[in-house]
């Protein structure tokens, strides 16, 4: 089970059937897609067989998606079954920051070293230099 997911469910009528589809959608494989949303039907129907090129797929996909069971970085950003994407988001960044600077940390300190205000420098430098590499002088 991933650390970071959601169920995302939805149903719909196609050919006279009726069909309630969910899916468990790791975070980790789709927080950073475009268009996140699209992501998630894509899985849903690649779980159900569902074509990808099909009226099926087009019907699906006009119906709303929703969330539930928010696990990790997930949990808050689910109100009335709809999802927050850039709480999300900002949730999933904040995670991924505070994995990469344990990384650095236990390379270059001991646990008696990492302070609160080495924290905040060490996830400051990480935001700074993110943003840099994004908006490239």
């Amino acid at each position: 089970m991933a650390k970071h997911s959601l169920l995302a469910s939805l149903s719909f009528d196609y050919q006279g059937k009726s069909h309630a589809l969910q899916s468990v959608i790791n975070i980790e494989n789709v927080i950073s897609h475009e268009d996140f949303y699209q992501s998630v039907y894509l899985q849903i129907a690649q779980e159900y067989g569902i074509d990808l090129y099909s009226y099926q797929l087009e019907i699906m996909m006009d119906q709303d998606i929703q969330f539930s069971e928010a696990k990790g970085c997930a949990e808050g950003c689910i109100d009335n079954q709809s999802l927050n994407l850039e709480l999300l988001r900002q949730r999933y960044d904040h995670v991924l920051c505070l994995e990469q600077i344990e990384v650095v940390a236990s390379k270059h300190l001991n646990s008696t070293e990492m302070t609160k205000g080495v924290k905040k420098a060490l996830i400051e430098a990480y935001q700074l230099g993110k943003a840099s590499s994004q908006n490239p002088v």
